[in-house]
């Protein structure tokens, strides 16, 4: 089975206004941080066996993955990266066609860095571009502007990185459809494969919760956000990406694994302050607090990480379970992750993992949101409408 690996990296120079991921902008820690994650990663591989990984429904690229999220992980030095990547590689022995992929920011990424980050292992990277409208950058509080961005996805490919991929950020104040395309075309130019499209979110305690919440219908009415929603996909569409899930969309071939791998209920381990994990019937996760983090694995001996892997929590400040799912708990996640995907609840893998019919567990759901046009039964799957994809929280929630 495939193993799936998820590092936060906590550290960032600036907090974005509309963020909630949990950073810091004191990096003063980050290199004590880095050395107690290699501390988990060696933890993990000595309490765990080699093919711990399964997953819930099949894993059809059936590869390991390594994901270094955050945060931004090209602000601290290259070297403790790099470091830890090569520790996990030997901890779970990845295999070579491993998709390992790093985010970055145009603020952050150096020519030096990124030849740095190939030799590692390093061959998938996903830059936080968000607009290509210098307008729409200072509304969104970025570092960078619209050139600055295009030098980095130039630098990126100069490099030798082949599997690219660039946020964009619509729904925001002051941004146009017109716009979105302008920067999707130049994305297709600079030979970016994977486009992720996210709509604005107002995530309470941020500052634009504070600065838009009674007001951004002034800016953008929910009918302006899914016209360009729709306009952004079918926009890309005609562009050769494929959109094979709500928010992402690739040139063939250019799925993201590691994302994917959530869609698919995998197990994936979870290393560092802030990130969470699924192995088993647990999920779990990292309080988001980096100098607990730096002396908890500092302290921390594998009899008590082998215990809290087994569900054990007794002595731990930092890690916690967040749920333990219960065979109905996982029917329904199915629903929740895979309606999110172009191709859907596939009805024979559920079969397969379950031992019953999807549609005879959630009968009065199907029945209802198919009247309703909101889903469509295409010979043996389930998936959303173009009016459903409107609706997606509402139908999702029907299964919850």
């Amino acid at each position: 089975m495939a193993r799936h690996i998820y590092v936060h990296n906590p550290f960032c120079v600036r907090k974005c206004p509309y963020c909630d991921f949990y950073s810091v902008t004191d990096c003063s820690c980050a290199e004590a941080f880095y050395k107690a994650a290699v501390r988990e990663v060696k933890l993990i591989g000595s309490v765990t066996d080699e093919n711990t990984g399964t997953n819930l429904l099949t894993d059809i690229d059936n590869k390991d993955t390594v994901y270094f999220g955050g945060g931004t992980p090209t602000v601290p030095d290259s070297r403790f990266v790099c470091e830890l990547l090569g520790e996990i590689k030997k901890a779970f022995n990845i295999a070579p066609d491993a998709e390992i992929t790093i985010e970055a920011n145009p603020s952050s990424v150096t020519s030096e860095k990124l030849t740095e980050y190939l030799q590692a292992g390093f061959n998938r990277i996903s830059l936080g571009v968000q607009s290509l409208d210098d307008e729409v950058l200072k509304v969104l509080g970025r570092l960078h502007d619209s050139k600055g961005a295009i030098d980095a996805l130039k630098k990126i490919s100069d490099a030798g990185f082949t599997n690219i991929s660039a946020d964009l950020i619509t729904g925001v104040p002051g941004e146009t459809l017109d716009g979105i395309k302008r920067d999707i075309g130049t994305f297709r130019d600079l030979g970016v494969k994977h486009i992720s499209t996210y709509s604005l979110m107002l995530e309470e305690d941020t500052p634009f919760y504070d600065r838009y919440n009674k007001t951004i219908e002034e800016y953008i009415s929910p009918e302006l956000e899914r016209e360009m929603y729709h306009g952004t996909r079918a926009f890309l569409n005609e562009s050769g990406y494929e959109t094979y899930e709500i928010s992402n969309s690739c040139m063939p071939g250019f799925r993201s694994i590691h994302n994917s791998s959530y869609w698919n209920s995998c197990e994936y381990f979870a290393i560092g302050a802030g990130a969470h994990g699924f192995l088993g019937d647990m999920r779990y996760g990292h309080r988001d607090d980096v100098r607990a983090y730096i002396e908890e694995m500092n302290t921390i001996t594998s009899d008590t990480y082998k215990a809290f892997l087994e569900g054990n929590v007794s002595g731990l400040k930092l890690l916690y379970i967040e749920e333990e799912l219960s065979r109905e708990d996982k029917m329904r996640e199915v629903a929740f992750l895979r309606l999110r995907t172009s191709d859907g609840i596939l009805l024979d893998e559920f079969k397969k993992v379950f031992g019953v019919e999807f549609e005879d567990v959630f009968a009065d759901e199907v029945k209802t949101n198919i009247e309703k046009g909101l889903l469509e039964r295409k010979e043996r799957t389930l998936r959303l409408t173009r009016s459903g994809l409107d609706l997606a929280n509402v139908v999702i929630k029907d299964f919850l």
